[in-house]
C-alpha cells in the first residue's frame, strides 16, 4: 500500500511545474498578441500610390454634423498635397500633406491635419473617396490660453470633371 506522502508531486516537480507554466504565459500568450496585432497592421496599410488622387477635385458641400450641409466648396488634391478652397479662403488655411490608404472595399480613404495660417487652429479631415465621390468629416480644434473649442463637421462632395462631361 502507497503512503500519502508518496503521491504528493517532489518540490523540484511542483517547481518545474510552476515554471513552465509561467514561461507559457509569460512567452507564449504575449506573442500570439503581437502576430495578431501585426496582421491587422498589415492589412490596414495597403499602399495607394499618392497620384491617385492628385490632380483631382471634388465640388463639396460641407456643415455642422446633423445640421444643413450649406457651405460650397472645392476640395483639392494637387502635387502631394490638399486644400480645402473655401476654409483657405475665409480662415487662411493652408495647403498641407495628405496621405491615403486603400479600404478593403476597394475606396480611397484620405487624412490631412491643415493648421490655420492666422492662429492656433487645426482642421482634421477624414474622407473616403468612392469612384466620383468624397464623402467624410473633420475636427476643427481652436486653442486659447483659457480654452479649447472643438467641432465636428461633414462634407460630401463629387469629381469636378464629373459634373461637366
Amino acid at each position: 500500500m502507497e503512503h500519502a506522502s508518496d503521491l504528493k508531486p517532489s518540490l523540484s516537480e511542483s517547481f518545474s511545474s510552476l515554471v513552465s507554466s509561467h514561461v507559457f504565459v509569460w512567452l507564449v500568450i504575449p506573442l500570439f498578441f503581437f502576430a495578431i496585432s501585426h496582421y491587422s497592421l498589415a492589412e490596414d496599410l495597403t499602399p495607394v500610390p499618392m497620384a491617385s488622387l492628385d490632380g483631382k477635385a471634388f465640388k463639396s458641400k460641407l456643415g455642422p454634423v446633423g445640421k444643413p450641409m450649406d457651405v460650397d466648396d472645392i476640395l483639392v488634391f494637387e502635387d502631394g498635397q490638399f486644400v480645402s478652397e473655401e476654409c483657405e479662403r475665409r480662415c487662411g488655411y493652408a495647403k498641407v500633406d495628405y496621405w491615403v490608404r486603400r479600404a478593403q472595399d476597394g475606396a480611397i480613404e484620405m487624412r490631412a491635419d491643415v493648421p490655420c495660417t492666422e492662429s492656433d487652429a487645426m482642421m482634421h479631415w477624414r474622407g473616403t473617396v468612392r469612384g466620383d465621390n468624397i464623402e467624410g468629416s473633420f475636427t476643427w480644434v481652436n486653442k486659447r490660453w483659457y480654452w479649447d473649442f472643438e467641432k465636428e463637421f461633414w462634407f460630401e462632395g463629387r469629381l469636378v470633371e464629373a459634373d461637366n462631361p
